[in-house]
């Protein structure tokens, strides 16, 4: 197969154990940190051992400017690396100009923010089809998404858009999609989350086998190349779903996608990049992710 994509210094290390590597945590402030905050997340998820938070900003982006900085410092401090979920209720489809805008202006927001906490990835859901058929939003999307990458870089921010893999088929969001305007837009400016949950829920269970995987990963190597593989951002969780998708996340121990089959594809693969738990027992399913991959090496 021919392999389409960016080339980078990392394509010539070739099968290294030393490299890549997955840093692993939690969506959000540890279950049991006792208080609730970011900092006191950063310092629990450090003493748990791990090296990745998700800062969660699912109901807007709020934090104060000194309150971001306080937080870049820690996490450089403690060696934790840092992304953040954008607020649910965004829509770049949406045909309201103001729903519009206003998305537009929050993902803004939280670039600013994660900028300040010097996090590297903003994870957002892009949106709902809603009456559009899919060549359309995907040529919508990708204006949207050019658009959102200028207004970061005109400022100067060293982060990146990372639109999510979607849970139902009514969300614009498959790995093809997000993947393909990787490449038209470029890899440095859109680095697409895959939420393994999701691929699943998406098509009815369809990571049933390690050819299931194989097949997404290939994908993602089609479209931005080896980079792509070595800077994976995923979520990792066990997925309730229905006919029409995603229902809700599980331990990864009580539901599909095998998680132990998935860590088997990204060695084989070569995978590295960060692995973020959005099970309900987040910290503790991230734990066992961390153990089960250093098995693997």
């Amino acid at each position: 197969m021919r392999r389409i994509g960016i080339k980078s210094n990392i394509e010539k290390l070739g099968r290294n154990k030393a490299y890549p590597m997955f840093r692993f945590g939690p969506a959000g402030v540890p279950l049991r940190s006792k208080e609730r905050s970011s900092l006191a997340g950063i310092q629990v998820t450090k003493e748990l051992g791990l090296d990745a938070m998700e800062l969660e900003f699912v109901h807007g982006c709020r934090l104060k400017d000194e309150t971001a900085s306080e937080i870049g410092q820690l996490a450089k401090k403690l060696d934790i690396s840092l992304s953040c979920h954008a607020s649910y209720y965004l829509n770049l489809l949406s045909p309201e100009p103001t729903t519009l805008k206003k998305t537009q202006a929050e993902l803004a927001r939280t670039a600013e923010v994660l900028e300040l906490c010097g996090g590297k990835r903003i994870v957002f859901h892009s949106g709902f089809y809603l009456k559009r058929d899919h060549p359309s939003a995907y040529a919508a999307m990708k204006a949207q998404y050019k658009a959102l990458a200028q207004t970061i870089s005109d400022n100067g921010f060293n982060v990146v858009l990372a639109p999510e893999v979607t849970g139902k088929k009514s969300q614009f969001g498959s790995v093809e999609e997000l993947y393909g305007l990787a490449q038209e837009i470029g890899y440095d400016k859109i680095q697409p989350a895959i939420d393994w949950g999701h691929v699943h829920a998406r098509d009815n269970g369809a990571l049933n086998t390690p050819d299931d995987v194989r097949r997404n990963l290939e994908t993602v190597e089609k479209h931005v190349g080896k980079e792509g593989l070595r800077t994976l951002h995923c979520h990792i969780e066990g997925i309730n779903f229905t006919e029409k998708g995603e229902r809700n996340h599980l331990r990864i121990t009580e539901g599909p996608p095998d998680y132990k089959m998935l860590l088997a594809v990204f060695k084989e693969f070569n995978c590295g990049g960060t692995l973020i738990c959005e099970s309900p027992a987040m910290e503790d399913d991230a734990l066992i992710l961390q153990k089960e991959w250093e098995k693997t090496q």
